[in-house]
């Protein structure tokens, strides 16, 4: 018996140790090689500058107004505008930004990170069809032949990663690549490259090597590893298509201007400021209510917070006010999870049960009503995901990481916590429920 109690603590102080390293890597990051296994970790943490993009309500942005301008003298129709915007917001590919129709000839680009307009027009304002051309600017493929384009990372060793662009081809597009590449190959360095237009202005020139075979291939380029953006915007641009329209804005037409922050550093301080406060006081009422229990929900809680930082920071999710509300609203649902458990818990103790037993039947009981609620919530965060725009996505996005992190706390962490506690020697009713007097069961 001793052993098996000895052995529950020295497990508990294990799993203690790893969510102490889960949030000081989610607070500070993390830099280290782990020599013997050839892995390298490099995770930026929150407090570092950089960490998380910020939307335009915390760290302003750019706002560009762009003509459309028709070509061959053709009229703009309300049909056109709206396939414009459509292409235009395909191109820019960030989810906080706002694309939107503002007039019969213009359309309004609001997007954050940006400090210079004229970068925002430089990058999203090219018109005309994507081509592929040869260095001797014969044009020798166009966008018809790729079916969809995406940005990712690949490795050759399993350890670095540099980013890509993935192209799926349709089965003409898979000859006349592999044809195209072969040539190209051949040529003497310096002319052995594909240089990708938009209309008649090169946004991309990768080396071709060699001849590049298969239904998918693989665009690098060492530009890509200088600018990660290039990449990104290479994918966004050859997924868009053709632009009917022209899109200006210079001295004569559409305008430009930076947008500074609506609510700044100081409102973000002051929201993860009231975001701790929130969870201090959550976890404090947790324990007075549930003691033991309510110990375990902390301890989640804690590793719920550092997860969904994690998360953000990797996916690269741009963080607004509304997000910040998305993820203090999902932690208030993290809690209502444990509340449910611990309340089927706490009735179990009260039926009769030893503490493991309504251990196991509080969790088994709560499942289905915790499932429920937490299905619908991450049913509507997805609909604000892939029908909203600007910042009521970012929320849904928050929101869905929150809810689908929470479930997986709730009832595996909390859960295991909770075996160990109960291995430990802590199964007195009243220290799962206050109000049941009596010894160990």
């Amino acid at each position: 018996m001793k052993m098996s109690r000895a052995y529950n603590v020295a497990r508990t102080i294990l799993v203690l140790l790893c969510i102490t390293l889960l949030v000081f890597t989610a607070l500070f990051g993390l830099n280290m090689r782990i020599g013997w296994l050839g892995i390298d970790i490099d995770q930026k943490g929150f407090i570092e500058d950089g960490a998380i993009s910020l939307g335009l309500d915390l760290a302003g942005g750019t706002s560009v107004v762009f003509e459309v301008v028709p070509k061959d003298g053709q009229d703009v129709t309300e049909a056109g505008l709206e396939d414009t915007r459509s292409i235009l917001e395909k191109r820019v590919n960030n989810p906080e930004a706002s694309v939107y129709i503002i007039s019969d000839t213009e359309i309004q680009l609001d997007i954050p990170g940006y400090d210079d307009p004229r970068l925002v027009v430089d990058h999203y304002g090219k018109s005309g069809s994507l081509n592929f051309r040869n260095s001797d600017d014969e044009v020798l493929m166009d966008y018809t032949a790729v079916k969809e384009a995406f940005f990712t990372f690949t490795s050759e060793d399993g350890v670095t990663y540099k980013p890509v662009v993935q192209l799926t081809l349709t089965s003409a597009g898979e000859k006349l690549f592999g044809s195209i590449t072969e040539t190209i190959s051949k040529k003497t360095e310096g002319n052995n490259f594909l240089a990708i237009y938009v209309g008649d202005e090169m946004i991309s020139q990768p080396t071709v090597e060699e001849k590049i075979t298969g239904d998918s291939v693989i665009i690098s380029s060492p530009s890509f590893e200088e600018d990660q953006s290039e990449a990104e915007r290479l994918a966004s641009y050859i997924n868009a298509g053709v632009m009917q329209y022209e899109l200006k804005c210079d001295d004569t037409y559409g305008s430009m201007s930076y947008i500074s922050a609506t609510l700044g550093e100081e409102a973000l301080d002051t929201s993860v400021m009231a975001a701790l406060i929130g969870l201090v006081l959550v976890m404090i009422f947790m324990i007075i209510m549930y003691r033991i229990p309510g110990v375990v929900a902390s301890i989640s809680l804690c590793a719920y917070t550092a997860i969904v930082i994690l998360c953000i920071i990797t996916f690269g999710v741009t963080l607004t006010l509304p997000g910040i509300a998305g993820i203090i609203l999902s932690i208030g649902m993290a809690v209502d999870a444990n509340v449910v458990i611990f309340e089927r818990i706490k009735e179990e103790i009260r039926a009769g049960k030893s503490v493991k037993s309504a251990s196991e039947a509080g969790f088994k009981k709560a499942l289905s009503a915790i499932i429920d609620s937490n299905v619908t919530t991450a049913i509507a965060a997805l609909v604000l995901i892939f029908l909203g725009n600007g910042m009521v996505k970012g929320f849904g996005i928050t929101l869905f990481i929150g809810v689908v992190v929470s479930v997986m706390t709730a009832f595996f962490l909390s859960k295991g916590l909770l075996r160990l506690f109960t291995g430990m020697g802590f199964v007195k009713p009243s220290q799962y429920c206050p109000k049941v007097k009596g010894g160990n069961n």
